[in-house]
């Protein structure tokens, strides 16, 4: 493999607990700790990943998952999604802002290794200015990693799992699809697309939450892919 392109949620960041604790303050006694915000957003992808694919509404499923997933009472639950639904429903570039645990160091190293590096993801505009800001990558020299595109699908007006925006990606890389693989959190999006798209997919699953063990690769952290 020449390339490594990464989605952005799920891979490179989740929602912030700071964020998420300020619009659940009196449903909480205490402050969100990120390791609980960061398992919350894998089991609402699973959640996600298990709900129908005609439902008109999918992502409720990954909210009333995380949610869940945050401890919070059942007689709470209604009021919280309800709260998640808004705060979900507002700027990106405010909520998905915390890192998760390793992927930074593990971009350091797939970058250390010489391999092209590039980034699509479905987003609003702001996730170049978004990875720009928490200094994880950007396109040419900065203060994070150098990449070599970063693909918004509100930019490029495509969406995963359309095998189209993988395109928008190679082009710029300069790799065949079979050169590449591409790192993501779900299935019905990420494996799915690259799929379609002629990439290799690799699930990131750090609580190993995904019952499809067989039919595709599973890493728990970024660092694992320059094993």
């Amino acid at each position: 493999m020449d390339a490594v392109i990464l989605d952005v949620g799920g891979v490179l960041l989740v929602p912030h607990a700071e964020t998420v604790s300020t619009a659940l303050r009196d449903i909480f006694d205490k402050p969100l700790d990120p390791e609980t915000a960061e398992r919350a957003h894998y089991v609402g992808v699973r959640a996600l990943d298990d709900s129908p694919l005609d439902r008109k509404d999918e992502y409720r499923a990954y909210r009333e998952a995380y949610a869940g997933a945050l401890g919070i009472p059942e007689q709470q639950m209604a009021e919280a999604t309800r709260r998640i639904d808004t705060l979900w429903s507002g700027p990106t570039i405010d909520l998905w802002r915390q890192p998760v645990q390793g992927s930074v160091d593990g971009l350091r190293r797939l970058a250390k290794q010489g391999l092209k590096l590039g980034i699509v993801s479905n987003a609003d505009g702001t996730i170049e200015e978004q990875l720009k800001r928490g200094e994880i990558c950007q396109v040419g020299e900065g203060l994070g990693v150098p990449v070599l595109a970063i693909i918004d699908s509100h930019v490029v007006n495509v969406w995963k799992p359309a095998a189209e925006i993988f395109r928008h990606c190679l082009e710029p890389i300069g790799v065949k699809p079979e050169q590449a693989v591409y790192v993501g959190d779900t299935i019905r999006y990420d494996v799915t697309g690259a799929r379609a798209a002629g990439l290799s997919p690799i699930h990131m699953d750090p609580y190993d939450l995904c019952p499809h063990r067989d039919d595709h690769a599973h890493v728990r952290r970024l660092a694992e892919l320059s094993d």
